[in-house]
């Protein structure tokens, strides 16, 4: 089966060990028979390496909790040629589709805390006077093409502290940062949408590095390759439209027609291949926090069903990540509130059910209620520990 952008591919060869050359090849937990295993996810290809593709009081969100959006009006799910593709990019590393207080650009609605690091006054993007940014002096460093590592669980134990009690989530991204882009639209060549992209991935270096080092985890900055035939990867060959992550190479593939390919209501969305990649990028972060890694090793000790719902809180913490990004830069890109709640919008049109039109689907990517609901949070916040999707119950991450 495949899926949709926003999850991450199975990198690993289901014969083969995600462990790497520290254990020989070998897992080093005990072997245990899976009869189930759990079928293939989207923006993974079956190779050595996996890859993977907001709150008010009084208002509501999709899934009936206290939310600062919103839901979009109701409609009915409508197939789209382009679900059964984005099912096709799978959790680990190859994947799709970041974050902070935005207080005066929605009048003060966004709580949380600021990031611990220095911050300058700088020109406001768009709302007028001057604003206080945090990380203002950073500088990107350039992309990786030889990255270390990945870091890699020695125990279940260890996997499953990983996964429920990150270092991560005791982090804030610095918010809000400095970063001004000009919205990415269709038009671009190859060569002229690799080059923002690219850029793009100064931006969220701007918004990730300084919590990841923080936590004690390096985070080198993933390359962009935008493709418009089949590419092949250290994650197997992408062959689809998609965008995805890949944990071989630690880079991210952007299809170029990707856009076009995607439901209406998230091809008009302002900032939404921007998003994508802050999907994306999430997938790097828990990569390189060693989520990515643990979840995928005890995907393949769970049963189908359980593997699943693993799957989706990858996901879904992936785009909670992608909202912590959005809401950081959200003041210097001068985003309205319109602006925003679009974006919640959007990430409610590419839940499995929405792109699948079955209501009840059992995906690998979660039910569009519950995927906006998981952005939005990460929107409304610069707490990184609202995006612990491990903890909850799966009726959450549906």
């Amino acid at each position: 089966m495949t899926q949709q952008w926003g999850g991450a591919p199975d990198q690993w060869n289901r014969s083969q060990s995600p462990w790497g050359s520290s254990f020989g090849g070998q897992s080093p937990w005990p072997t245990q028979p899976n009869t189930q295993q759990p079928t293939q996810q989207a923006g993974y290809q079956q190779a050595n390496y996996p890859q993977q593709g907001y709150g008010q009081p009084g208002l509501t969100q999709n899934h009936g909790q206290p939310g600062m959006f919103p839901a979009p009006s109701p409609q009915r799910p409508r197939r789209n040629p382009f679900g059964t593709l984005l099912r096709a990019a799978v959790v680990v590393i190859l994947v799709i589709v970041a974050f902070s207080v935005i207080r005066s650009v929605v009048g003060g609605l966004f709580g949380g805390t600021t990031g611990s690091t220095g911050g300058s006054t700088s020109g406001n993007g768009g709302t007028g006077g001057t604003t206080q940014y945090e990380n203002e002096g950073y500088q990107a460093p350039p992309a990786d093409f030889n990255p270390p590592d990945l870091p890699s669980p020695t125990t279940v134990g260890e996997a499953q502290k990983w996964l429920t009690d990150n270092a991560i989530y005791s982090e804030n991204v610095p918010s809000p940062t400095n970063c001004t882009e000009t919205p990415i639209t269709e038009g671009l060549s190859k060569a002229q949408m690799e080059t923002r992209l690219n850029a793009l991935m100064a931006c969220l270096m701007q918004v990730w590095e300084p919590p990841m080092k923080a936590a004690g985890f390096e985070m080198p900055r993933p390359p962009v390759t935008v493709y418009t035939s089949a590419v092949t990867t250290a994650c197997g060959v992408m062959k689809e439209v998609n965008a995805a992550y890949c944990a071989g190479d630690q880079h991210v593939y952007y299809a170029l027609p990707l856009l076009n390919a995607l439901p209406d209501q998230v091809a008009s969305t302002k900032y939404a291949a921007e998003d994508v990649i802050a999907h994306e990028f999430g997938h790097a972060v828990q990569a390189r926090s060693g989520i990515l890694i643990s979840d995928k090793a005890l995907e393949q000790r769970a049963s189908k069903s359980d593997a699943l719902i693993m799957s989706r809180r990858a996901e879904q913490q992936a785009d909670c990540f992608g909202g912590l990004f959005v809401g950081s830069v959200a003041q210097s890109q001068g985003f309205s509130q319109n602006d925003l709640q679009s974006l919640v919008d959007m990430t409610y049109y590419l839940g499995d059910d929405v792109l699948s039109g079955q209501a009840n689907i059992q995906g690998d990517h979660g039910l569009g209620t519950n995927r906006q609901a998981w952005f939005a949070k990460g929107v409304q916040t610069n707490q990184i520990g609202v995006c612990n999707t491990w903890t909850v119950p799966a009726s959450q991450v549906r």
